[in-house]
């Protein structure tokens, strides 16, 4: 019995090595630059990660996440929208867009200007642009305002009318206030406000 223990114990032995070794050369393969490592572990194509309310998937392969939780007695996954395909298409968009408008700038197209080129050179025989000032626009053909801005104009006169009045009127009261006799006016003993 005791020979059967040690021959079983060397099988065990044996067995553990056995495994050690493929283990090691798997290792091996996939640590080597340019190797294969599907060549050797074969490689899972989801992997799968507990969060809030059910399992996030994510397909190795394409790179596609889904949200899958439990729902009655079934489980369902939906595909989390990806923020990173809609701002690959943006960029997409904007560079045709980039590739038209220089296209369009080479061919010598409309656009904006090149402001650092020099301004062309004009032959001195050439007329200098019309600089007389905008002819200011006539209220109507006899010289009259339309009613509606004569109303709004005589309401503002009327307004400041008033005003100059109330101006008036304030100054004479100061001046009613003045002492007569040309001393001036004493100030407020102090402690007290005014």
């Amino acid at each position: 019995m005791g020979e059967f223990s040690i021959s079983a114990r060397a099988a065990l032995a044996g067995v553990a090595v056995l495994a050690g070794s493929v283990l090691a050369q798997a290792q091996t393969a996939a640590g080597k630059p340019g190797a294969d490592p599907s060549a050797a572990v074969e490689r899972v194509r989801f992997t799968v990660q507990p969060v809030e309310g059910g399992l996030m998937r994510l397909d190795t392969e394409s790179g596609a996440m889904s949200f899958c939780a439990q729902r009655s007695s079934s489980w369902v996954c939906e595909t989390v929208p990806d923020d990173r395909r809609a701002l690959e298409a943006e960029i997409g968009r904007l560079q045709a867009r980039l590739e038209a408008l220089e296209k369009n700038r080479a061919s010598g197209g409309g656009g904006v200007p090149d402001i650092m080129a020099p301004p062309p050179a004009t032959s001195p025989d050439a007329a200098p642009p019309d600089a007389s000032p905008p002819a200011a626009s006539s209220p109507d053909a006899d010289g009259e305002l339309p009613a509606q801005a004569r109303q709004r104009f005589d309401q503002a006169i009327d307004l400041a009318e008033h005003a100059f009045q109330r101006f008036v009127e304030m100054i004479e009261r100061l001046r009613k206030d003045l002492p007569t006799d040309g001393s001036a006016a004493t100030p407020p003993p102090k402690g007290e406000p005014f």
